[in-house]
């Protein structure tokens, strides 16, 4: 499901969007937000939909091996991979299958080419070679191929990659999170249960569901407050001088400061200075870092920064 850093990420593209934009519209953005949260979900349906797919692309190729009269030498024996536990589960999991027809995520029928070129990347691999030969067979065997397959061989297909990022101009950004939440699944699968655990909802929780928009709505219904706060630190800096990401990324803490009564001003600062780490410059973490340090210092001291018992913490 969606974390609180990955729905800061999201907020932070759509308060970029909203600044850039000639109407400045918060309900298109709050609208292409919670568009772009459904998208996360989605793709994370999407990357077990092309395991389901891949399993029934080695189904029928094994039927295909098992009628010719004579096998060639490079027929692998897909037996094992066929009959491998976890993708078994995923090929009958209910919910799995509703949530492809009612999202349409019928990607692969337009795009066998892409399937092709994913099974031929899974066949050449030593993982696939050392499985298939091997004639030790148990449930977490099974697991351990389909953990490292998918982590070493699937999820680093640079033509799936392509395909991910002209799908949907969101996913790119998600698919760290949910590669590692698919991961997740396949690794805590157990052998007692006939499911395989799947993420059911996009939010943890109404609290994390209605964080983004309120962050949103906190960020541009402020913005001259902010940016007021933030001018009387940096006094040597007009704000059209410091970069746009970074002053959105201090904007952003900011409101976290102001407005979210029960989140740490550390957790806050830690968690917009790893974004600054990936999204700004090298030289943006030490700057951003010594602003809000002051900010969250002077607001403390002026009573301004008001935490509840669990922000305080």
């Amino acid at each position: 499901m969606l974390n609180r850093r990955q729905l800061r990420i999201k907020a932070l593209e759509s308060v970029y969007a909203y600044d850039k934009s000639l109407d400045k519209n918060i309900d298109f953005q709050i609208s292409y937000f919670l568009k772009s949260n459904k998208n996360f979900f989605k793709l994370y349906v999407t990357c077990f939909s092309l395991l389901k797919e891949l399993h029934l692309f080695a189904n029928e190729l094994h039927l295909k091996n098992q009628k010719k009269y004579i096998n060639k030498d490079s027929d692998l024996n897909l037996e094992k991979f066929c009959n491998n536990s976890i993708l078994k589960r995923i090929n009958s999991n209910d919910f799995l299958s509703k949530k492809i027809e009612k999202l349409g995520v019928n990607y692969w029928y337009t795009h066998s080419e892409l399937i092709s070129s994913i099974w031929n990347d899974i066949i050449e691999s030593e993982i696939s070679f050392k499985y298939l030969n091997d004639k030790n067979k148990s449930f977490e065997l099974d697991k351990s191929y389909l953990t490292n397959l998918f982590r070493k061989v699937i999820a680093s297909n640079k033509k799936l990659y392509d395909f991910f990022e002209d799908t949907e101009i969101s996913w790119i950004n998600d698919l760290p999170l949910v590669n590692s939440l698919v991961l997740s699944s396949i690794k805590n699968s157990k052998k007692s249960s006939k499911n395989i655990l799947l993420m059911t909802d996009i939010y943890k929780n109404d609290e994390d569901a209605e964080f983004g928009v309120k962050l949103l709505k906190s960020v541009i219904n402020n913005k001259e407050t902010l940016q007021d706060y933030i001018s009387k630190i940096t006094l040597n800096w007009d704000n059209d001088r410091i970069a746009q990401i970074d002053l959105i990324l201090l904007e952003m803490c900011l409101a976290e400061f102001l407005f979210f009564k029960s989140i740490p001003v550390k957790a806050s600062i830690n968690e917009y200075l790893e974004i600054a780490k990936e999204y700004s410059s090298k030289k943006s973490n030490i700057f951003i870092n010594g602003i809000l340090d002051k900010l969250s210092k002077d607001l403390s001291k002026n009573g301004t920064l008001k935490k509840n018992k669990r922000g305080m913490q």
